[in-house]
């Protein structure tokens, strides 16, 4: 049994007893030969009781309908809703936090990733290479769902870069390595070399804190039309500038001419003997060796939750 039908049968209970009242008192003032009027007032109070009913029941239903487009028309409006995310990728791990611009369209996206970690000694060129590599970025992405489902392409800038090995570099005993065109020896400790081996410090920067644009496509809505949780991807890239190199503070013993099995001649201070044009020199062949990692990968996968 509906509101109305409730309604309009407790006006029918509650009419004997209001009439009852009405004509009780209306006999205590009226003369005997009143009834007659009391029976036409009697009847609009019942008639106005079952209008009265309706008219409860009325802007409720109408109050009703009336708020369901407004509720549908504020989630489609721009910054309606909000969703966050965590993911885990090349970058480390990180977070992203999403609106929509436009409805299952356009979404507007930002987040963060970060890592640290020391590798094992790196070894090239008879050069061990000691350090910290560090991958810290902030980006602001437009997400666009062309066919308003999972597949979503994106496009945007890393707004905050810091990605680079700060690292010690030493040459081994006895092991040699070539600066500019010139090679150096690097000495053992001994009586004539309390120095020791060649060792010297290295930054390897990657783009630099420079805004960077980046491209990349995914799957995945974090606003999704039904539910809460979403399940993403992305791929891509982000074009960094070139990445730059720089080797300083040698210290130890340098020799520019060995004698087998253990003669070095021409040795002193590695930073004076290792001139600034050899390592000048040698900075730009690590440039150029590292010139096509300006095209940094970007991988992730995450899970996002709606909050509204």
């Amino acid at each position: 049994m509906n509101f109305r039908s409730l309604a309009i049968l407790s006006v029918l209970a509650l009419s004997p007893i209001a009439i009852s009242a009405q004509a009780t008192a209306l006999s205590a003032q009226a003369p005997a030969a009143s009834p007659a009027l009391y029976a036409e007032t009697a009847a609009p109070v019942s008639f106005s009781s079952s209008i009265a009913a309706d008219a409860l029941v009325a802007p409720a239903a109408g109050a009703q309908s009336s708020s369901a487009p407004k509720a549908s028309k504020q989630s489609s409006l721009p910054f309606s809703g909000l969703a966050i995310g965590v993911k885990v990728g090349l970058a480390g791990i990180g977070f992203d936090v999403a609106t929509p611009l436009i409805h299952q369209w356009i979404n507007l996206r930002g987040g963060a990733s970060f890592i640290s970690y020391t590798p094992s000694t790196i070894t090239t060129d008879n050069l061990n290479i000691n350090g910290t590599i560090k991958f810290q970025n902030a980006a602001a992405m437009v997400d666009v769902f062309p066919f308003h489902g999972r597949i979503r392409l994106s496009g945007g800038a890393t707004i905050y870069n810091n990605t680079g090995l700060t690292a010690s570099l030493a040459v081994p005993a006895g092991q040699s390595i070539s600066f500019g065109g010139t090679t150096y020896y690097s000495e053992p400790l001994n009586a004539n070399n309390p120095f020791g081996p060649i060792t010297g410090s290295g930054v390897f920067t990657f783009g630099g804190n420079k805004v960077a644009p980046r491209v990349t496509i995914g799957t995945g809505n974090m606003l999704p039309k039904k539910g809460h949780f979403t399940f993403e991807s992305e791929i891509g890239f982000q074009y960094f500038s070139a990445p730059t190199v720089t080797l300083n503070n040698f210290s130890g013993t340098a020799c520019l001419n060995y004698t087998a099995p253990s003669t070095y001649t021409n040795c002193g201070s590695s930073s004076s003997v290792i001139t600034g044009p050899s390592i000048t020199s040698e900075e730009t062949k690590l440039n150029n060796d590292l010139y096509d990692l300006r095209f940094f990968p970007i991988l992730s996968f995450g899970l996002s939750y709606k909050i509204h």
